[in-house]
């Protein structure tokens, strides 16, 4: 018997699928979360933080296009940095220490909330497509549904073990159990499946913690929220004070501190003695683990000439209740973990709440999907976050993001949201990931944008808002706000540009930043353009009436110091951009264009690029074959 019909049924809670679920739901369609508990919606199973240097940057960009993240971060968040503010605003990465336990309950809260959404507590067990094209769901409890799609968010949870030394155990997550039938199922249909492993570190009691032995690191002391926008214009029926009250997010909770110490030679040669039980290196984990976020016996291993490695000690709650050891995840066993964590300063006396522990699973190769995320032998079934391949909640919820969008976008028979590698990081994800075949899990740096210069958590407004109102996914009264912000800095770019400035005042402003002093009047736009000034002096001497938000004083400061870099790399971009505008069927069959390479042609059928700009980054296609390909395309065409 089928209980209920839906056009999209998004599989899995955590932060791929809130995402997914927020998207869909808010485009229109009927949608529903199936998910294996309700109250582990938004849990946060490794580190209790979002954002950082290009996390936070893909943070930005899901605010922008209208999703949950960002302001489930301000309210859970308990301590807000600007990481690299050393360095340009180009590399700045916000980040916010959160609330565990809070985010899963503000998210849990939120979804449950949505009205017209359902959530469905159960584990999928199969699938196929029906004669009409939809596909009939059945849970492993019996119950079935129909949808016309459905958005995988699995996570670690697909035919998962988890290692600790020599003891090994089903499950995802320490309590929870493994998706085995659900993998399964994938594999009759045909999607190809790989394992990687991922981990996480022992917790803490944080009452056997010396903290006098490490070094205090606070938040900042003018914190930066993560979002723009407030809850209750985000998810209509919420009333104004759901947030925290103030619309304009000027508060944010910033009170609580992290702590660093360090690992040494005795804490090395500790972890060392475990090696030969760890799952590991004896072989016991097949799937290859993060290159960029190690577990610590695999540092160890790889940088053995150093003595010592720097970690983080981070309480899970605003109450601290639990400290997380980031940068101490391990596979060790449970005697060796704690052996080596009683070497470490301020941890000698410490008691292990939750022992550290590694977590295999199947991953999909992304390569098989579209830049929307929809599986290319599968219609209608679409992948998103940790299955995919990647780590980290940031690139979990952009992916769920743009594939709840699009197979909602699908449902309503509009064009998808395809966002290029030139207007956000998660364009260059979703390029990446089904572009390039990984071996081990992806994670996201501002190295990998060739634009960051344009990808600032400054800016993802102005790239991203108007995509998000043309599709629906951004308030009316979140865009007003936009466009009257706009309109302001319009305003006060003109005054810049036809007014001087005194000696006196613009030194007033040079003298903060260390420049060389002014001897004679310059335009304001002239004095702005100077790099290492403080833009919060400077707007308020230079425009004192014009109340210009703190956000918008960086974001014109960044547009100013970075004009000539804009300049050069205007061209390139809009080279990009055409490139991405040729579409490509896919139906096309390459094998057909003699005049292309035959190992171009077959890995060109292989991916089956939806553009002519994807066809290009795919590797082994040779530049030629483009150009090739670009004149088939205008003589068939013309």
């Amino acid at each position: 018997m089928i209980i209920a019909e839906y056009d999209v049924v998004v599989i899995g809670g955590g932060h791929a699928g809130i995402e997914a679920t927020h998207a869909a739901w808010k485009l229109g369609v009927k949608t529903a979360m199936l998910t294996m508990e309700i109250d582990a919606i938004g849990r946060m199973s490794c580190n209790p933080a979002v954002g950082g240097v290009a996390k936070g940057q893909i943070v930005r960009d899901i605010d922008a296009l209208g999703g949950l993240m960002g302001l489930l971060t301000d309210k859970a968040g308990i301590q807000f940095r600007m990481l690299n503010m050393s360095k340009g605003p180009a590399v700045w990465g916000p980040r916010a220490q959160c609330d565990m336990k809070y985010y899963s309950e503000v998210a849990k809260e939120v979804i449950t909330n949505l009205p017209g959404l359902d959530v469905i507590e159960g584990d999928l067990a199969a699938f196929e497509r029906m004669a009409d094209g939809r596909l009939e769901l059945t849970l492993l409890d019996g119950k079935r549904y129909i949808t016309k799609s459905i958005v995988v968010t699995s996570g670690t949870f697909l035919a998962s073990k988890m290692f600790t030394g020599l003891d090994t155990s089903i499950g995802g997550r320490v309590g929870e159990p493994s998706s085995d039938k659900l993998s399964e199922c994938l594999a009759r249909e045909g999607v190809q499946l790989r394992r990687l492993k991922t981990g996480t570190p022992s917790r803490l009691d944080p009452d056997s913690i010396d903290f006098n032995e490490c070094e205090v690191q606070r938040g900042d002391d003018s914190p930066w929220p993560m979002s723009d926008r407030h809850l209750d214009n985000a998810v209509p029926g919420r009333d104004a004070n759901y947030f925290w009250g103030d619309p304009k997010n000027s508060f944010v909770r910033n009170d609580c501190v992290c702590w660093i110490t360090r690992t040494n030679i005795k804490t090395h040669d500790i972890l060392r003695s475990g090696f030969k039980d760890s799952p590991m290196f004896s072989g016991r984990i097949h799937g290859k683990g993060p290159r960029y976020c190690p577990s610590i016996e695999d540092k160890i291993n790889r940088f053995g000439d150093r003595d010592g490695h720097q970690l983080f000690l981070e309480p899970e709650q605003a109450d601290i209740g639990r400290v997380y050891i980031n940068g101490f995840s391990s596979s060790l066993p449970a005697d060796i973990q704690l052996q080596a964590i009683h070497t470490i300063p301020g941890l000698t006396r410490a008691k292990v709440l939750q022992i550290g522990y590694a977590v295999e699973y199947d991953s999909v190769d992304a390569t098989q999907l579209y830049p929307t995320f929809e599986c290319k032998k599968v219609p209608g079934l679409y992948f998103a976050g940790q299955v995919c391949g990647t780590s980290g909640y940031e690139e979990a919820a952009g992916q769920g993001l743009m594939a709840g969008i699009n197979a909602a976008l699908k449902v309503k028979g509009e064009e998808p949201l395809i966002l290029g590698r030139s207007e956000s990081y998660l364009g260059v994800m979703v390029d990446d990931l089904v572009n390039v075949l990984l071996d081990e899990p992806y994670r996201m740096f501002t190295s990998r944008a060739e634009y960051r210069l344009f990808l600032r958590s400054d800016n993802a407004e102005a790239r991203l808002k108007e995509k998000a109102r043309k599709i629906g996914m951004l308030s009316e009264s979140d865009f007003a706000d936009w466009v009257r912000r706009q309109e302001l800095m319009a305003t006060v770019k003109e005054r810049l540009a036809t007014t001087s400035a005194l000696p006196e005042e613009a030194n007033s402003i040079l003298a903060e930043g260390g420049q060389a002093l002014a001897t004679e009047r310059t335009r304001w736009i002239n004095v702005l353009r100077r790099p290492g000034i403080d833009p919060e002096v400077f707007f308020k001497v230079a425009t004192p009436d014009l109340n210009i938000s703190r956000r918008d004083q960086w974001y014109m400061y960044a547009e100013e110091i970075y004009a000539g870099f804009f300049d050069r790399q205007a061209r390139e971009i809009d080279d990009q951009k055409k490139m991405e505008s040729v579409k490509l069927s896919p139906d096309l069959d390459f094998m057909q264009i003699s005049a292309i390479s035959i190992e171009s042609r077959q890995r060109l059928n292989a991916q089956k690029p939806l553009t002519l700009g994807q066809a290009s980054r795919i590797p082994g296609v040779r530049p030629a074959d483009i150009t090739v390909l670009a004149h088939w395309l205008e003589n068939r065409y013309a």
